[in-house]
């Protein structure tokens, strides 16, 4: 029987207790600096950083990749420019300046797109099994082996390239479905590790990776092409990913419960 103010002559004092008990514990939590839980994030941010430069690349790599001056090459040369240059002002970026020896292939704009987009071909298969994998069998596992697989073809880039179309093309595939399983391992590993107070700002930061890695690989990319050659770019790229997983696979555990640097406290507070 219902009384004033809400009360119930068959309510329990204790079940009162228990309703208004915070679901939240006010505990104090540990700190985030040099915790594992943060090192984890960076970590993964700084994974993110070199997938996605693996990724874009191509992009800028193949401007010094094909040989824009060799007529077999497909240009809409049938539209004159509105206003021409004066005479010994002509624009000359089309010529990139690499280093004597670095071989360049007869790409038309439509083979150049086939091998842009080859990457995404893989890329799609192992989104929903990379997360399902990951979930079952543990996400550090497939997050390093993404990255390391996707780093270790990178470094082939030059030799398939040197072997045809169709090798890059499958190269570069590969590489797609080698990445592909990252952002779900990523998912997979803060279900466990993440604080529920914490989880956006972890998930963030690891996942911002990403884009820092782009700006930096679409930054810096043209400047190796002309110093060094475009095939140093890919030897650079590979070699950080197999730089990182070497960190990754180290210091990294599936679960808070198995990490074996991970202070109680913390262990506790996740």
């Amino acid at each position: 029987m219902p009384l004033p103010g809400g009360c119930s002559i068959n309510a329990d004092s204790s079940d009162e207790s228990e309703d208004t008990k915070s679901l939240i514990q006010n505990d104090p939590a540990p700190p985030q600096c040099c915790s594992a839980r943060l090192n984890l994030a960076v970590l993964m941010f700084l994974g993110f950083s070199v997938v996605y430069g693996l990724r874009v690349n191509l992009s800028v790599a193949m401007v010094a990749m094909v040989n824009a001056t060799n007529p077999s090459v497909d240009r809409n040369t049938s539209v004159a420019p509105a206003c021409p240059l004066p005479p010994g002002t002509e624009n000359t970026s089309d010529t990139l300046q690499q280093p004597d020896g670095t071989p360049q292939y007869t790409w038309n704009p439509e083979t150049q797109g086939w091998l842009l987009g080859a990457f995404f071909f893989g890329y799609l298969c192992t989104q929903i099994p990379g997360g399902y994998l990951a979930g079952h069998y543990g996400g550090s596992k497939f997050l390093g082996l993404g990255v390391l697989g996707t780093a270790l073809l990178t470094l082939l880039t030059p030799v398939a390239a040197s072997w045809g179309v169709h090798w890059l093309f499958a190269l570069r595939a590969l590489e797609g479905f080698g990445e592909g399983v990252t952002f779900p391992a990523m998912m997979a590993m803060w279900a466990r590790w993440a604080p529920p107070l914490e989880r956006s700002r972890l998930m963030t930061l690891s996942g911002s990776g990403g884009a820092f890695g782009a700006f930096v690989a679409l930054s810096i990319t043209g400047f190796i092409c002309e110093k060094l050659g475009w095939p140093a770019v890919f030897y650079l790229c590979g070699g950080a990913g197999c730089f990182w997983a070497l960190f990754w696979f180290f210091l990294v555990a599936d679960d808070p419960r198995t990490h074996p640097r991970i202070s109680e406290e913390e262990r506790e507070y996740i």
